[in-house]
């Protein structure tokens, strides 16, 4: 009986250790098709796009896509997105950032 339940136990470790996999994965794909959308909108947007000069200057891109910030006198702000950095042969693999912080003082706002 202790061995059926060990096994049990080691298998649910496993498919949920698959299943978790399979969520970051999703995620990760998920955080990349919104920070191209997000980019691509800035992009297209002819008043306020981001200049050329600019772009072809910058040494590293990062979009965060749903950066969410609201306080009360304390407040906080959270978002994931997308890293990428300029190399001698191109633009590096994307890297996934969290972004947090937060404050406090006379503020207010969502």
């Amino acid at each position: 009986m202790k061995r059926i339940l060990t096994l049990l136990l080691g298998l649910t470790t496993i498919f949920a250790g698959v299943s978790w996999a399979g969520t970051a994965e999703q995620d990760s794909t998920e955080r990349l098709r919104n920070a191209g959308v997000v980019l691509n909108e800035i992009m297209a947007a002819p008043d306020k796009g981001i200049p050329e000069e600019v772009l072809d200057n910058a040494k590293c891109i990062v979009v965060v896509p749903n950066l969410v910030k609201g306080g009360f006198i304390v407040g906080g702000k959270h978002g994931r997105g997308v890293a990428t950095c300029r190399t001698s042969t191109g633009w590096s693999a994307p890297a996934f950032i969290s972004v947090g912080g937060g404050s406090w003082g006379l503020q207010i706002g969502v």
